[in-house]
């Protein structure tokens, strides 16, 4: 019997001790991640690093993971400056978060964003309090276009600045690149001039920083137009001539249609899931799971003044199922590092399966005060361009209780159990 079929028919624990042990591994491959990220539901929808949560995720990682996406990208300082002001609020608000992950003294994997399925926010002065424009930019805004032509400068002074300022052993330089591809039109000019800007990007920091690893994720259900077992062929041939030190994946499963309406549960995945870029492409760098995960609680959304509930296969034993895999596709495939989302749930999970009372902004005075009411009204209030408020909220929701620990710190003992044993082997590397 094969590596990946026993993964199939006996638990993981089972493999690492009956396959591991006997074989004489003794050590894991990769590092492991995760990140301090929660919502903060008396001020905004927007999910955010909580400072006071670092040194917690120290005692479930190897590798402290950080977006700094949620403060948006001054751009319009960057593409006259390699320096924002230092009493910018936004630079204020970034050297904080810098200093608070330095602080730790453990690797840091920083993960940054142009463009995706929509652009980053632009970051703006507004007299002295940060402001984000989010819809500054379409979605399939033209890089050929002088409209755009300081937004290439921008992001390379933005890379170099993050770099110094926060030293990264891991830098993810443009997260889920393939998606601009996917959803503007494939391998246009746009696109090209899309790659040259991640291309000056990597050049620029590898220039200053020789060691450090840098690389784009890319999103993997994308990759596999959607399916459990397809690959699309010319959209990695179009990715090639991105400049990486490591192949980046973020990956969430869950979201895959077996048929339509009904979505992927983890027993469905094929064992090569996440081995598959490698199988095809041996010479590809070694992987790096940036971003991955499972929900422990399903998910239910208000539309059309009704509420559908249970959307996705989604609940602890799920989560730890989709764990098993993850650790031993890590294991087979000599990954580099492996990044679940969230330490903690991102929200409290009774919220999650919840459809509250639909609320008038700004103050939505029909939640009664409830604060995870008015986040959840806040995220359907603030869907950006293109998105109907019954989408903004599942966005909100849907990496809500990937947490390693519940929205307090509680051990959640599936999946956590299955983390931690092969957290305590030594690292390989």
């Amino acid at each position: 019997m094969s590596l990946r079929s026993t993964i199939r028919t006996i638990p993981f624990l089972s493999f690492l001790l009956v396959v591991g042990t006997s074989s004489g591994q003794t050590s894991r491959p990769f590092s492991m991640s995760s990140t301090g990220i929660q919502a903060y539901p008396n001020q905004t929808s927007i999910y955010q690093n909580a400072l006071a949560n670092f040194p917690a995720v120290l005692s479930d990682a190897d590798v402290l993971t950080i977006f700094p996406e949620y403060l948006g990208i001054p751009f319009d300082s960057f593409a006259t400056s390699a320096n924002p002001s230092p009493t910018d609020p936004w630079t204020v608000q970034m050297t904080a978060l810098a200093n608070a992950a330095v602080a730790t003294g453990r690797p840091l994997m920083m993960e940054i964003v142009l463009t995706r399925d929509f652009p980053v926010a632009k970051a703006v002065n507004n007299n002295g309090t940060l402001q984000l424009q989010t819809n500054w930019a379409p979605t399939c805004m033209d890089f050929t276009s002088s409209q755009f032509a300081s937004v290439g400068t921008a992001y390379v002074n933005y890379a170099d600045w993050i770099a110094k300022t926060f030293a990264p052993k891991y830098l993810v330089l443009m997260i889920e690149n393939n998606l601009y591809y996917v959803l503007c039109g494939g391998n246009t000019p746009s696109w090209q001039a899309l790659v040259n800007i991640e291309r000056n990007a990597y050049d620029s920091l590898k220039a200053q920083f020789p060691s450090m690893l840098v690389f784009p994720s890319f999103k993997l259900e994308d990759l596999y137009d959607q399916t459990l077992t397809g690959f699309d062929s010319a959209e990695y041939v179009a990715m090639a001539n991105l400049k990486r030190d490591r192949f980046g994946i973020a990956t969430y499963p869950f979201g895959v249609q077996v048929t339509p309406g009904d979505f992927a549960n983890p027993y469905q995945l094929p064992s090569d899931y996440l081995l598959r870029v490698r199988d095809r492409y041996p010479a590809e760098f070694p992987v790096v799971i940036t971003e991955t995960g499972w929900n422990s609680s399903s998910i239910a959304i208000s539309y059309n003044s009704a509420c559908y509930a249970n959307l996705v296969y989604s609940d602890p034993s799920f989560e730890a199922a989709y764990m098993d895999l993850l650790i031993y596709s890590g294991y087979v495939g000599n990954f580099d590092l492996i990044s679940w989302w969230s330490d903690r749930d991102l929200i409290v999970s009774s919220y999650s399966n919840a459809c509250v009372v639909q609320a008038t902004p700004p103050s939505f005075p029909e939640c009664n005060a409830d604060p995870w009411c008015i986040a959840i009204n806040n995220a359907r209030a603030q869907a950006p361009n293109g998105w109907s408020p019954a989408f903004a909220e599942l966005a909100f929701k849907v990496f809500g209780t990937m947490g390693l620990r519940d929205y307090n710190g509680n051990a959640k003992p599936n999946t956590l159990s299955i983390w931690n044993t092969f957290l305590a082997l030594p690292l390989a590397h």
